[in-house]
């Protein structure tokens, strides 16, 4: 008589065996699937900021030391200054606690009220609380007009 080998319940077939591979292999891919746009969702790719040249006035309106104001492209004080060597552009807000700057011609720099802040011509932070330069915009000057690049909104 031939004998049959029984199995134990311990052992898996072959078809067991795949079945289980390939189960695990979907579960493994769905997860991965998943971690990967959820993290897209959470922590979405960095669009490039564009930005657009806008004409806020001329060289022959700002004097050396001059300073104009103008109002940049969210509604937010901005203002131009001829420090002699070259025109800039800076944020009128204070770095501290947002209060307005005033650009002081006889001393070149700009003054923050509030606390006593103080910038110097090229909006870096000198003394007093504020943490940080000024924010800056880029200036181009083109023939006799001046462009300060705005970020599109």
């Amino acid at each position: 008589m031939t004998e049959k080998k029984e199995k134990s319940g311990d052992e898996l077939s072959r078809r067991d065996f795949l079945a289980n591979t390939a189960m695990t292999l979907g579960v493994v891919a769905s997860l991965g699937t998943s971690a990967y746009y959820g993290i897209r969702y959470l922590v979405p790719a960095k669009k490039e900021a564009k930005f657009t040249d806008v004409l806020v006035g001329t060289v022959s309106e700002l004097p050396v030391n001059g300073a104009k104001e103008f109002i940049d492209n969210q509604g937010k004080k901005a203002i131009l200054v001829n420090n002699g060597k070259e025109i800039k552009a800076f944020s009128k807000i204070c770095t501290h606690l947002g209060c307005e700057v005033e650009w002081q011609a006889e001393k070149k720099h700009f003054f923050c009220p509030c606390h006593e802040g103080f910038f110097d011509a090229n909006g870096k932070n000198i003394a007093g609380p504020p943490p940080r330069p000024l924010n800056e915009y880029k200036v181009t000057v083109k023939d006799d007009n001046i462009f300060v690049a705005l970020k599109e909104v």
